[in-house]
């Protein structure tokens, strides 16, 4: 009697991964990608033909697994929204582009779209709740929640809620669990409020955007009044968990930064280039929320953190604006690298050096070692190598005449690597100042009793 062995193949290799997804993609002609790079490539044997093969083809797909995973998470761009870089001449060529119908969804009892598109073709009303309605099974209740999950813009609100927790860590007293559990809850809550009321506000730009066209209000999966009842709910939930679990003033900078974001920022980005600098601050305060859960903001380290997290913005997002400014321009927002290319890399320049003398006064205050501003010099003069490489570039290009299609071509790869520096640059920042808090390892020591205190130390209680 013979046993048969059944062979079930692997599902889960680079190949069958690469496999599906250029065939899932097929017809869908990708002209540029912010974020290509043929060296990010999971490593198999046949890499080198596959690269030469794209290389002769100017119809193949020019993106593969790790750059499409990445450019969705760096740029919080929605997966069914990555289909091109390159925005079209009109409206029109936006939708060709993208692989599903936008159909936005109609308000209760309505026959108009939002928007007043009226060329849609097939949209139903909303139906009036039924009981019969609620999801039934896991399947049914995720698509029911994930919408809305979307709405919060998960990885802006991870980086956010991390960027808090790094800092009440930094923090020079005591810190606690039941504290830190707050804050992170409540921290999440109101950054994902705030970036669904931004979305909410503006499904008719984001609609000609391939990066944001994939939102759940522009596709008709969430109107914008279900979009600011979502974000009501939330930003009052996260608002009282900080009051109560934390303290009065991280839950009024949480806040504040719900009317920064939603409502200010998203409205100068119609109107003029200040919007970064207002986004910049809305960057900074968490950071501040942190520090305050457990320190007093009259601490002068609490305002060299927040500026580290409020200069950090800009090499980040005037890189990774300059090779989409178009798409910016063409959507009606107003943006530093489409208005003033030479201005939007000096900005970039100048806020990387500023990187130096905030991390030295972390330890002039008394919050990390004096070996902080070394280590951290490592990481702030990569960034603003890159970062003078970009500027440099573009004084060359706009020095006299037109730029030349050669000049710009440099410009943007200059702009992707300081873009990449960024990435891992404020990572590696705080992750030094959390190692190098001042005392931190004799506490340590003198807590697993392998130190004795000083005598009258601080360190003693």
């Amino acid at each position: 009697m013979t046993t048969r062995i059944l062979r079930i193949p692997s599902l889960n290799t680079a190949s069958n991964f690469n496999f599906f997804f250029q065939n899932t993609k097929k017809n869908i002609l990708i002209k540029q990608s912010f974020i290509g790079n043929q060296f990010l490539v999971l490593g198999n044997r046949n890499n080198k033909r596959v690269i030469s093969s794209i290389s002769k083809s100017e119809h193949a797909p020019k993106s593969f697994i790790l750059e499409n995973v990445a450019s969705k998470v760096l740029n919080c761009q929605e997966p069914e929204a990555k289909s091109s870089q390159k925005l079209g001449g009109d409206d029109k060529a936006v939708h060709d582009s993208v692989p599903f119908k936008v159909i936005p969804k109609l308000p209760r009892n309505s026959t108009t779209p939002i928007g007043g598109n009226s060329d849609v073709a097939t949209v139903a009303t909303i139906p009036v709740f039924d009981i019969q309605s609620l999801p039934k099974t896991k399947s049914e209740l995720f698509k029911l929640l994930n919408p809305y999950l979307k709405l919060t813009k998960p990885n802006l609100t991870v980086l956010v809620t991390l960027s808090a927790i790094c800092s009440y860590a930094i923090s020079p007293l005591s810190v606690s669990l039941h504290e830190l559990m707050f804050l992170t809850m409540g921290t999440a809550l109101c950054s994902g409020a705030a970036n669904a009321i931004n979305m909410g506000r503006e499904p008719e730009f984001d609609r000609k955007m391939p990066r944001t066209v994939g939102r759940p209000v522009v596709r008709g999966l969430i109107t914008p009044v279900q979009a600011y009842k979502f974000s009501a709910t939330a930003g009052g939930i996260g608002c009282i968990m900080l009051w109560f679990g934390v303290n009065p003033i991280v839950s009024g900078l949480g806040f504040l930064n719900i009317i920064l974001y939603a409502w200010i920022y998203t409205s100068l980005k119609r109107v003029s280039i200040i919007n970064t600098w207002v986004g910049a601050i809305v960057g900074a305060i968490p950071p501040l929320m942190g520090w305050a859960a457990s320190s007093s903001l009259l601490h002068p380290g609490a305002w060299c953190l927040a500026g580290l997290l409020y200069a950090w913005q800009f090499p980040h997002f005037n890189a990774l604006s300059h090779n989409i400014a178009e798409q910016y321009k063409q959507a009606g927002y107003v943006m530093t690298a489409a208005e003033n290319p030479r201005l939007n890399a000096r900005v970039a320049l100048r806020y990387s050096i500023l990187m130096f003398p905030l991390c030295i006064g972390l330890s002039y205050y008394g919050i990390t070692d004096w070996v902080f501003p070394f280590d951290s010099a490592i990481a702030n003069g990569w960034l603003t190598y890159l970062a003078y490489q970009f500027w440099s570039q573009q004084e060359k290009n706009y020095k006299n005449a037109k730029p030349t299609a050669e000049g710009l071509a440099i410009a943007g790869v200059h702009a992707k690597k300081l873009f990449w520096c960024s990435v891992w640059h404020l990572p590696a920042v705080l992750i030094l100042a959390m190692l190098h808090k001042k005392e931190q390892w004799e506490r340590l020591f003198i807590y697993l009793g392998l130190k004795e205190p000083k005598e009258n130390s601080r360190l003693v209680n």
